[in-house]
């Protein structure tokens, strides 16, 4: 008989974070919110008191009200939410003509942008791409999609960029490059990102539990989760259809 009193438990899904880069997995990992709350978050007080109004007809406020702290919504992402720290220092140079270049520390390209033909009328023209080459690589244990957005509530400044939300799965593809949005300038500018400052969320699109387990493992274990990069240009649908072709054929 169906009990709407008795609580059942979420699922639980495994999600690994992979990186080869040196420590990182230590200094900056990939983190719960619940472990990486915002200082104003942390510092705001439950309830605030309210100050009587000018007007000594007008009918009194109640002495105190709920702050933030009571809000739903804000209270789920810090509960459930994943976020993405910035791995390293970023010097991104934007031009007028609308082109994004990154210096950062490490090996490899920081950052590029994607053709913009491929996303024609998408943007205004007032704003410029560009995409942060990410060294995490997330797998989950099963198909499920997150909600990759904005980290609203650890920035300050909601206006100095824009992470490009969208639906993100990680049992058939594993990269977590973040893509935003700059303003452009009347000349060219140089915007600063510090390693640590939270660059993305990962919300769960469904009533799970992530039990997140954060490895540093060797590039050769990079490769091989990446298996699909040296046979495909499409490693998510070639996934896709091989786990589907393995599992009619173990169902026969």
């Amino acid at each position: 008989m169906f009990n709407p009193f008795v609580r059942v438990k979420p699922e639980r899904v495994k999600l690994r974070a992979l990186t080869s880069t040196p420590r990182l997995a230590e200094v900056l990992p990939v983190i719960k919110l619940s472990k990486a709350l915002p200082n104003w978050w942390r510092n705001l007080p439950s309830t605030f008191d309210v100050p009587p109004p000018p007007d000594p007809r007008m009918p009194p406020h109640p002495q105190k009200q709920m702050s933030a702290k009571h809000c739903y919504a804000m209270q789920e992402v810090f509960k459930n939410g994943l976020g993405i720290p910035l791995w390293a220092d970023h010097l991104v140079c934007v031009t007028p003509e609308g082109r994004a270049h990154a210096h950062a520390p490490g090996k490899g390209m920081p950052g590029d942008q994607h053709p913009p033909q491929q996303f024609a009328g998408m943007l205004s023209p007032s704003s410029v791409h560009f995409k942060f080459h990410s060294p995490w690589w997330l797998i989950a244990d099963r198909p499920m999609h997150f909600w990759m957005c904005h980290p609203f509530y650890h920035q300050r400044d909601p206006f100095r960029f824009q992470t490009m939300p969208g639906a993100v799965e990680y049992h058939n593809q594993h990269s977590t490059n973040v893509n935003v949005i700059l303003p452009r300038p009347a000349k060219t500018t140089e915007i600063e990102f510090a390693a640590g400052e939270m660059i993305a969320y990962l919300m769960p699109m469904e009533d799970v539990r992530i039990d997140l387990v954060v490895e540093e493992v060797t590039e050769a274990e990079i490769d091989r989760v990446n298996f699909t990069k040296f046979i495909t240009a499409r490693p998510l649908l070639f996934n896709r259809m091989r786990r589907k072709h393995k599992g009619q054929e173990t169902a026969s």
